[in-house]
């Protein structure tokens, strides 16, 4: 096992938290099924539900690292509302500036009750790194593709450049569907660990992919997910963590498939494995 990769599994075992299946649990974009995803909210209700917080990294227009899974802001935000005040017609989030990013509301549209009183605010990499170093939360970075190589790499260097600065080497993972993105980050910080991502069937080449990125973990989604892909990924010494997993049969099949974890919209769904 890479001794970087070591380095963050013991964060995970420092904590009680354990699955009733042995699982490793990832709250995916927070505790997304009962709060706003990729809101503080969410991520705070992970405490104690899970062993990382996954989430999603962008560039606003003047490149600040935020975190917001869509390329737009209209479905999980007020930017309807808000940007024509503006006069941002466009709700790309790479045409907004941060100070008008944060006038935004990304909790009004979730709508579930018990949520906290007004409104939440987008957060930055940055904010979330000082609050997952304070409670020892390792984080999942998903490096999100900009569609643009220059953009992509300035995201990569952002990222790590915070990551250094918040002394939170040991707590990030950093995981993307985008294969020059994760090279780039292992050229820039190979003391990082890194996961690979896809979807669907595994791509032929995959234990090539992965020894040329250096990936100490494969993120698989569940549906092709089978003994054989585990038993080999861990072969070459690599840990798997599945998403996006819902329900309990799907953890449970995981598990007796020897999977190490679950990327999750529900981290309290455990209480019922």
């Amino acid at each position: 096992m890479n001794k970087t990769w070591g380095r963050l599994a013991r964060s995970w075992q420092r904590g009680p938290l354990r699955s009733g299946n042995g699982l490793r649990i990832i709250a995916h974009r927070g505790f997304r099924a009962a709060y706003p995803e990729n809101t503080k909210s969410a991520f705070f209700a992970s405490l104690g539900r899970s062993h990382m917080v996954e989430l999603d990294v962008r560039l606003s227009l003047d490149n600040a690292v935020v975190i917001f899974h869509d390329d737009r802001l209209s479905r999980c935000s007020n930017a309807a509302v808000i940007g024509p005040k503006l006069g941002l017609a466009d709700d790309r989030v790479a045409n907004w500036r941060l100070s008008d990013l944060r006038l935004l509301d990304l909790g009004g549209w979730f709508g579930a009750p018990g949520l906290p009183a007004g409104p939440e605010r987008l957060p930055t990499l940055a904010e979330v790194l000082a609050w997952a170093r304070h409670c020892r939360m390792p984080l999942n970075v998903e490096l999100k593709d900009q569609g643009e190589v220059r953009k992509n790499a300035l995201l990569v260097q952002k990222s790590v450049q915070q990551i250094v600065a918040a002394d939170c080497t040991e707590l990030v993972l950093f995981s993307s569907f985008c294969l020059d993105m994760l090279r780039q980050a292992l050229a820039l910080a190979p003391f990082i660990s890194r996961a690979l991502l896809y979807g669907g069937p595994p791509p032929p080449d995959l234990p090539e992919q992965l020894a040329t990125l250096g990936s100490w973990a494969c993120h698989p989604e569940q549906h092709d997910v089978d003994a054989a892909l585990v038993q080999r990924l861990h072969a070459e010494g690599r840990a798997v963590h599945v998403w996006t997993v819902n329900e309990r049969r799907d953890w449970q099949r995981l598990a007796a498939l020897g999977a190490d974890g679950v990327i999750t919209d529900c981290p309290a769904l455990d209480a019922r494995c």
